[in-house]
């Protein structure tokens, strides 16, 4: 999709070729010094999974304090909707940029159908628009917004 995917894990053993040998990028980070180990822009979109929830929040709360236009979190609804990621500094979260659980809601099942539904997701936003069917748009498909 042209995305160049950078895998970020605070465990090193995690970070090989091996598991992710399509990555452009390994980054060990605990994920409090993000800003300065990984350049991140309004252009950049994270996706955060770890198999545990407080690194999870960890990770969002330090993505929250650069300009990465999409954060989504991957896992079960309702325990984004029971423990939402709470900023540790003062000041609201732009929660409009945090997406849990990630993905568009297209019945899917299994990893591959997972990340197409994450992708489609984030080229939504990264387009501007809300995700529904072409048949649904009023407008030509190519025009900006219906």
């Amino acid at each position: 999709m042209g995305f160049r995917v950078v895998v970020v894990d605070r465990r090193p053993g995690y970070l090989t070729r091996e598991r992710f040998p399509g990555a452009a990028a390994l980054v060990e980070s605990a994920g409090d010094e993000l800003e300065v180990v990984l350049p991140l822009d309004a252009e950049s979109y994270a996706v955060v999974m770890n198999h545990n929830f407080a690194d999870d929040q960890a990770y969002v709360r330090e993505l929250m304090k650069t300009p990465v236009a999409y954060v989504g979190m991957l896992g079960p609804a309702p325990a984004h909707r029971a423990h939402p990621p709470q900023p540790r500094r003062r000041g609201p979260m732009d929660e409009a940029r945090v997406y849990g659980p990630v993905g568009l809601d297209i019945g899917t099942d299994g990893a591959e159908q997972v990340a197409l539904a994450v992708i489609a997701e984030i080229l939504a936003v990264r387009s501007g628009r809300r995700a529904r069917s072409l048949r649904e748009r009023r407008a030509a498909i190519h025009a900006p917004t219906d």
